[in-house]
């Protein structure tokens, strides 16, 4: 049977460009009727359908077309060509059941802040690892810096947007933060410059919530543990931080939910 290229393409799902593509590569014979149309017959279908198996791997079309020339890929060279293929599925599906298990435990943190706004505690805080820049910018000057920025901002949902203040200083800055078991499981480390660890234990804890002051005033999210402290009399055992929940844009402001935490003796 013939087919045209309009139901060729509807039915595969195939581009008209993707259909030349293979024409060109040879991959398969396209007749013309005398008017100039092209057809389709049952061997182009069938090898365009192969073809289309192979691209749901994620092989190219260029590899496709070499595959399928007449001194294309030997039988040996294909089943390689799919190990490869399903060992890059199987990482990819280990990425997504990562991302899946980050965005759940970034939903489980931002529910409880949403109910748990103005409360305070004292909790136990697992180790964390923070980026934050040599001259406390969001985006650092210097480029090991700004090469370590990328590879944490990629690791995303699992790593937090967060704000922090080291012992002995009055302004806190803008930094990034992971726990430190996912951390090191992507290779992050303290280096003795960008890098620190923060150790756990037990911590002040308090979901803050704030507006656009946080850009000016970014310690402002610490003032609901810092009153908390005084109040109890805790004394701070290492630097205050907070991590982004989420911003709720509704009613025309935004506010910004952080989960703050100050380490106590």
């Amino acid at each position: 049977m013939s087919y045209s290229i309009g139901d060729v393409s509807r039915v595969l799902g195939m581009t008209t460009s993707a259909l030349h593509y293979y024409e060109k590569e040879g991959v398969i014979d396209t007749p013309k009727e005398e008017s100039g149309r092209r057809y389709y017959e049952d061997a182009d279908v069938m090898r365009l359908i192969s073809a289309k198996k192979y691209r749901s791997m994620g092989v190219s079309l260029h590899d496709i077309a070499v595959q399928f020339a007449s001194d294309g890929m030997t039988g040996e060279q294909v089943i390689a060509r799919m190990h490869e293929k399903r060992l890059e599925a199987a990482l990819e599906a280990a990425r997504y059941a990562a991302l899946e298990a980050d965005i759940a435990r970034l939903i489980a943190r931002s529910e409880a802040g949403l109910s748990a706004e103005g409360a305070v505690d004292v909790r136990l805080v697992e180790d964390m690892l923070m980026l934050r820049g040599t001259k406390g910018a969001l985006v650092p000057r210097d480029h090991e810096e700004q090469r370590l920025a990328r590879a944490w901002l990629d690791a995303m949902p699992a790593v937090s947007l967060s704000i922090a203040r080291r012992s002995g200083e009055e302004r806190a800055d803008f930094a990034l933060m992971i726990p430190r078991a996912q951390g090191e499981a992507r290779g992050f480390a303290p280096d003795g410059r960008a890098v620190t660890l923060l150790p756990g234990g037990m911590a002040v804890h308090a979901v803050a919530v704030c507006g656009e002051e946080q850009y000016e005033q970014p310690e402002v999210i610490f003032r609901p543990i810092l009153a908390f402290a005084r109040e109890h009399r805790f004394q701070p055992a290492g630097p205050l931080w907070g991590c982004m929940l989420l911003v709720d844009c509704s009613g025309g402001r935004r506010r910004h939910y952080y989960d703050t935490y100050m380490p106590v003796l």
